[in-house]
């Protein structure tokens, strides 16, 4: 059906997170399939997709502003179709094509395999046309997606959707229920892309931890970690987003047992004083987040733990801020990310209004922030005079007299990296540095 639209060629652009990526992944080969060519060049392009972010009013304003951007290129470039997808589209549906009236198409925030019909349809009507499943969910999906991160790491989607109900998140309105892939087909796109040479697997969600719950069968995310253990090469896997109550200890005993797992794990608490806990809808107590801090160091001591805050909460008083600030200055963290609270419309903390000024908000992320940073500089000192392995991603960003990779304690785009200034190293390799130098974010080091 797609014979007429074959030599057109399609740029898609990403916007939010690692999970939107995965769902871009999904559309360039659902494409590629159907003969359409991609392209990275937007002038060039005659469709182009925006894969949009609407968790925040801020991602809300940053996606319809890259619409607005991109849309110039039916004047100034070859775009012939406007399509936006993803969690924008699910918001705000109806306004979108009011308030833009050079959008052609809209996709929600699954189906991503339906773009190539959404293409076709768009061709063959005057009318803007639009895929929107009412109900977001997760389609089983075997090596349909194109990879785009360099070579050597890969994002692995094991669920969509999320159960928590948190009063501050609008993830169950964007992108519906906790809804899992089945094992098998996890095990086997990771098994696909080990294959490939593929060094390092992420696997993601939005709640990485609750994987399986919706079977009621008593699968659980041990049950993904085994199928993957089970698997031969050298290659390492890393957890994100594992919510702090629903984490299987099973999943902790196989992350022991095989060093592929990296002994990492990141793990969004939001906060640690009780009444916020509460009002955020967080289902855990201070008590129980010490204890699974306990637990997990009892399973994996020389862990690095990535966390995430939220500060600003409308019930936060300056003294449930002051116990957030002690517990982080007590040194469970490599890696902290601060968020500062967003008011938005569709979320249940919305009753107490926003009464925290944004000044204060700003300030109090600053102050979380540099006391994580002397923690994180201690950190990352313990680590001069040891050998380390290292995945190496090639030459440096910054500069190319540096070589740059990333141990088993830093995730990819979102913690520090290591520089190595010393000896030789390739891309896509794994590699023993030395650490020579620490700063808070990043390390140096030369190749043994």
């Amino acid at each position: 059906f797609m014979q007429n639209l074959e030599n057109k060629q399609v740029y898609i652009e990403t916007l939010g997170c690692e999970k939107n990526r995965v769902d871009s992944e999904i559309m360039f080969a659902s494409l590629e399939a159907k003969g359409l060519s991609l392209t990275t060049n937007v002038e060039t392009a005659e469709v182009i997709v925006v894969n949009t972010c609407a968790f925040l009013t801020s991602a809300s304003e940053e996606s319809i502003n890259r619409i607005l951007d991109l849309s110039d290129y039916k004047s100034i470039g070859k775009c012939e179709k406007l399509i936006a997808t993803g969690c924008l589209t699910q918001r705000y549906q109806q306004g979108l094509l009011q308030e833009i009236p050079e959008l052609d198409g809209l996709l929600g925030s699954s189906d991503f395999d339906k773009i190539p019909t959404l293409v076709h349809q768009i061709y063959h009507s005057d009318e803007p046309q639009i895929i929107l499943n009412k109900k977001a969910h997760y389609q089983q999906r075997e090596n349909t997606r194109y990879q785009s991160t360099p070579r050597h790491f890969a994002y692995v989607k094991i669920a969509e959707g999320c159960s928590n109900m948190c009063s501050f998140c609008n993830i169950p309105l964007l992108r519906g229920l906790l809804s899992s892939r089945s094992v098998s087909s996890i095990v086997t796109e990771v098994k696909g892309l080990v294959e490939k040479g593929v060094k390092e697997i992420n696997l993601i969600s939005q709640d990485t931890s609750s994987y399986g719950k919706d079977f009621k069968d008593g699968t659980n995310l041990s049950h993904v970690l085994q199928g993957i253990h089970e698997i031969e090469g050298d290659f390492w896997v890393r957890l994100f987003y594992a919510y702090p109550n629903t984490l299987p200890e099973e999943t902790l005993q196989i992350m022991a047992s095989d060093s592929r797992f990296c002994a990492y794990l990141d793990m969004p608490f939001q906060h640690i004083d009780d009444e916020v806990l509460m009002n955020m809808n967080r289902k855990i107590t201070q008590q129980q987040i010490r204890e699974k801090l306990d637990l997990i160091l009892g399973y994996l001591p020389d862990i690095a733990l990535r966390c995430t805050f939220i500060v600003g909460f409308p019930t936060e008083t300056e003294d449930s801020f002051e116990e957030l600030c002690q517990f982080v200055e007590e040194g469970h963290f490599h890696h902290v990310g601060v968020f500062t609270y967003s008011h938005e419309d569709n979320i249940r903390s919305a009753k107490w209004g926003d009464p925290i000024p944004n000044a204060i908000k700003r300030k109090r992320k600053q102050k979380l922030l540099e006391i994580q940073q002397k923690v994180s500089l201690e950190k990352n000192q313990s680590y001069v005079g040891k050998t380390l392995k290292v995945l190496i991603d090639g030459l440096s960003y910054e500069t190319d007299l540096l070589i740059q990779g990333r141990s088993q304690y830093q995730g990819p785009e979102v913690d520090g990296l290591i520089y190595v200034n010393e000896g030789k190293a390739y891309a896509g390799t794994f590699c023993d540095i030395e650490i020579t130098e620490a700063h808070p974010y990043d390390l140096v080091g030369r190749v043994v």
